[in-house]
């Protein structure tokens, strides 16, 4: 079953990623630290507790 076209970019919990994303409930911004390798694992939102993230910009 094809996921609905607003939820192809939602990310979750544990993915690793770089770059920078926002909480898909409350909009925080978190970004992908820039030293060592760069990448992220996402945790759930410090403000809403959120498991889901999308992706900012391309």
């Amino acid at each position: 079953m094809p996921e609905a076209p607003d939820q192809s970019d939602v990310l979750h919990v544990g993915d690793e990623v770089t770059g920078s994303f926002r909480c898909a409930e409350c909009d925080l911004l978190i970004t992908s630290p820039t030293e060592s390798d760069g990448v992220l694992v996402l945790p759930s939102c410090p403000l809403c507790h959120s498991e889901s993230w999308r992706r900012v910009g391309a």
